[in-house]
């Protein structure tokens, strides 16, 4: 093989390396439209694809309600314990004296 640095266009020539099947542009149009008619999927794959997205949107409400219902009942949890904590601050008989105070002021 001749090295060479550097080929030039003339050394190339005109030749073309590639070849179109003789009569291929003739009926290519009717060809490419036969290709790409729009045909009706079947009935069953459409169905298919629709249980599968209404299967999908039922998956994500039932997964957001039971992320709200945890939600709720960890709420109620805190608010339970924080009255729970509140509770076992205050003395008894201060609670029963404020309570009293309560019942004789609103009676007055």
């Amino acid at each position: 093989m001749d090295n060479k640095p550097h080929i030039s266009l003339q050394d190339i020539g005109t030749d073309l390396p590639f070849t179109v099947p003789d009569h291929y542009f003739d009926d290519f149009a009717a060809r490419m439209e036969a290709a790409t008619a729009t045909q009706r999927p079947p009935l069953r794959h459409m169905l298919k694809s629709w249980l599968y997205m209404a299967a999908l949107f039922a998956g994500v409400f039932l997964l957001g309600n039971l992320a709200y219902i945890i939600y709720q009942r960890n709420t109620n949890l805190k608010i339970e314990n924080y009255e729970r904590y509140l509770l076992s601050q205050v003395d008894e008989g201060a609670l029963i004296d404020f309570y009293y105070e309560d019942l004789t002021n609103t009676e007055q």
